[in-house]
């Protein structure tokens, strides 16, 4: 399978090069300066005379058209502030210079566009959907874990009912198998990977770019469903200061703060401060549990963006974390009763440190050719109790990148290729039992992309060398076909592999009474994913547009480290897939501007989550099939007044079976459908911004959430069982000063 991939690779790479021969103009255009001489115009248009059919020029100026027409030989140059040219082109494959003048003092024109707040590219090769910032502020989002309720991509919920950890789904598949990325750097993994969503504060957020399906090998060879990836705000970003002020009915307060500083001509900084707290008691279901952890969390990040003439580019910086949760019996008293019997208590205490660079060299301005060196450093430590259970962690991860990336004669024509090394040492204690798991994969890459009018291919194959597992290959295919100026038809296959973390990625097990049993050794998960989607977009006046948006994936489980909650309710058994395992997911989505402020989504998303369990296909326990999306959102003249509403419905999830339990332990085979509303009101000032909105405005939550609250301590006690809201209504309010 592997040797017909790889010769398909070659195949295609070679295809594209014989095809792709049309004839070149090639050239650069440059102004004349005050001085009259001659300097290079980055970024200058070029066009073909009465067509819209052009490229752009690179930063040195440097430009390469195809002629694939026998009517082309006029070409029109053009660039803010010098006036156009008009060049007739009789000679091909041979580089000219273009010279414009100045056109004198001009009058300044000033021009402002928006990106849309929510999107689904009909550009990008990707099936890429972006929430920017204006769409991450429509709910008054704590952090990374409530960004995506807008969505219907990516479902969030609770991983138990006691220590307010939450997760996500994609693909309707666990977040782990969705490779999680901070600024194309891996960030929430291993002990992150079920408190890590809290570890990203909301208002630092730029944006989330979300791509479904198969991503590339440029990254890594772990994303298997899809890929999240997080931009944050940045150095060099007009906003200068922000002050953002939250609290909720619960009292949970919050404080966010940034500040920018020009340092000088070549450097910048940011620092961005987060700190947060909940202290009062929350029981609104009276079942003798929180409904929520009290809890403490501090963030500092101080980044830095260095820019030496546009040759060297660094970004570089840290970050520090530190975080108090404890939840349990209302009673509980951490330190009186951690680790006893007298009342059921969790306490979390984490402790976090990252540091990263990611740094740029322009080598080869005619070919684009740049050199790029990223790395990250993360440690992190973890000290708990659940219930009598202790959990002890400490890890130490090292992600390091070396790429080089170049056209190969034209623009049409990319390739990248680089070194992978990445090193995780991870130490748990678990009761009286000390485990060690030191791993080590270094791995080369190599990706090819042609971009053609119609067209656009990404082939991209690796290979990685890990200590316990040898020699793996991932490789990985992407299509984009254009059907217009505003619709695309895209598709993807490829492979991805990850090495199981099994009790940091299922950490909200241990809340619970179940016995785990580990009944093999684990092998590598290995999956193939494919499928693709279709999207067009509809211009319906000058201010209006409808995109329609269907994509399906399918996801194959070749090997899964299958966690069986369904044998027996008082124990969860780890172990290799014997048998299928897939996930089919369909998707459809409309955003259209109904009038001028009005915007509306709709979305529909259907999951078909199948798994081998004890020698049975079964549909996966609280994984739901189905879920729909509406959300509306107005805005006023000038946008100074904002209005939100989304609602959610979420179908029938199967719970985990639990006929053997003492009948007044049992839960029924399916847990019921049910429908959620967020809504928000958003007042916008010169420098101020205040907002009040409601979370869960029906008040719905799921009962009993805990199983056997009244023992926990007996065999039967499980908090993990959670399809729904836990938390009620949250009525939440704050202001934000913000200095541009």
């Amino acid at each position: 399978m592997i040797k017909r991939l790889i010769i398909a690779f070659l195949q295609v790479f070679f295809l594209f090069q014989v095809f792709a021969q049309y004839p070149l103009i090639k050239g650069y255009v440059k102004g004349l300066n005050n001085e009259n001489k001659k300097e290079p115009l980055p970024y200058a248009n070029i066009h073909w005379l009465n067509t819209d059919i052009g490229v752009v020029a690179d930063g040195s100026g440097y430009f390469e058209l195809e002629k694939t027409n026998d009517q082309f030989n006029k070409i029109v140059v053009s660039y803010v502030g010098y006036y156009s040219d008009t060049v007739t082109v009789n000679e091909y494959n041979e580089i000219i210079e273009i010279v414009l003048t100045p056109a004198g003092n001009l009058d300044e024109i000033v021009v402002s566009g928006k990106q849309d707040p929510h999107s689904i590219s009909a550009l990008n090769p990707l099936n890429v959907e972006v929430i920017t910032r204006d769409g991450l502020q429509r709910l008054a989002c704590c952090s990374l874990a409530e960004s995506f309720e807008t969505s219907a991509t990516v479902d969030v919920g609770y991983t138990d009912a006691v220590t307010g950890a939450k997760q996500i789904k994609m693909l309707g598949l666990a977040g782990i198998y969705s490779q999680m990325l901070t600024e194309n750097q891996p960030s929430i993994r291993l002990l992150a990977s079920t408190y890590g969503l809290n570890y990203v504060p909301g208002p630092w957020l730029k944006s989330i770019s979300i791509s479904k399906g198969t991503s590339s090998v440029v990254h890594g060879y772990e994303s298997i469903t899809g890929q999240i990836n997080i931009d944050l705000k940045k150095p060099e970003d007009k906003q200068k200061l922000y002050l953002d002020l939250f609290v909720n009915e619960h009292q949970r307060v919050e404080l966010n703060a940034n500040a920018a500083l020009k340092l000088s001509d070549k450097l910048q900084t940011i620092v961005l401060a987060h700190g947060s707290g909940l202290k009062n008691k929350v029981d609104n279901n009276n079942d003798g549990f929180l409904d929520l952890p009290t809890s403490n969390l501090f963030m500092v990040s101080n980044r830095y963006y260095f820019n030496h003439n546009n040759k060297i580019k660094s970004r570089f910086g840290f970050e520090v974390m530190t975080e108090e949760r404890t939840g349990g019996q209302v009673q509980f008293n951490p330190e009186i009763n951690n680790g006893g019997a007298d009342y059921y208590g969790i306490t979390i205490n984490s402790e976090r440190y990252n540091i990263y660079e990611n740094t740029g060299f322009l080598l080869d301005s005619e070919n684009n050719g740049s050199l790029a060196v990223n790395a990250n450093f993360v440690y992190h430590s973890m000290n708990s109790y659940f219930g009598l259970r202790k959990y002890d962690a400490k890890q130490n991860s090292l992600n390091l990148r070396i790429l080089y990336i170049s056209n190969l004669g034209s623009k049409n024509h990319k390739m990248t290729g680089g070194f992978t090394l990445v090193t995780d040492n991870l130490k748990e204690v678990v009761n009286d039992t000390t485990l060690s798991r030191n791993e080590v994969v270094a791995g080369l890459f190599s990706e090819y992309t042609y971009s053609g009018e119609k067209f656009t291919v990404i082939a991209g194959l690796r290979g990685d060398y890990h200590n316990t597992f040898d020699f793996i290959v991932v490789p990985r295919l992407h299509f984009k076909y254009r059907l217009n100026e505003n619709g695309s038809i895209r598709a993807s296959v490829g492979r991805g592999l990850r090495s199981a973390y099994v009790l940091p990625e299922n950490i909200g097990l241990l809340a619970s009474s179940r016995r785990f049993v580990f009944e093999e050794d684990f092998q590598l998960e290995k999956a193939w994913n494919y499928g693709g989607n279709i999207i067009q977009k509809f211009q319906l006046d000058e201010t209006r547009q409808l995109t329609v948006n269907v994509d399906f994936y399918r996801t194959v489980f070749q090997n899964q480290i299958v966690v069986d909650v369904n044998r027996d309710p008082t124990s969860v058994f780890f172990y290799n897939l014997k048998g299928e395992s897939f996930s089919n997911s369909f998707q459809t989505d409309f955003i259209v501007d109904v009038f001028k402020g009005f915007e509306v989504t709709l979305a529909y998303r259907y999951n078909n989550v199948k798994i081998t369990m004890d020698d049975e296909l079964t549909r996966k326990p609280l994984a739901s099939p189905h879920k729909g999306l509406a959300s509306l959102h107005y805005s006023t003249k000038y946008e100074k007044w904002n209005f939100t509403f989304t609602t959610q419905y979420n179908g029938a999830s199967k719970l985990p079976d639990t006929k053997s339990n003492p009948i007044e332990y049992q839960l029924e085979d399916n847990s019921p459908d049910y429908f959620i509303i967020h809504t928000q009101v958003l007042l916008k000032f010169s420098k101020w911004e205040a907002y009040i909105g409601a979370e869960n405005l029906t008040n719905y939550k799921q009962e009993n959430p805990i199983l056997a609250a009244d023992d926990p301590f007996g065999d039967y006690f499980d908090s993990s069982m959670v399809w729904g809201p836990v938390i009620g209504r949250s009525i939440n309010a704050g202001i934000r000063f913000i200095i541009d």
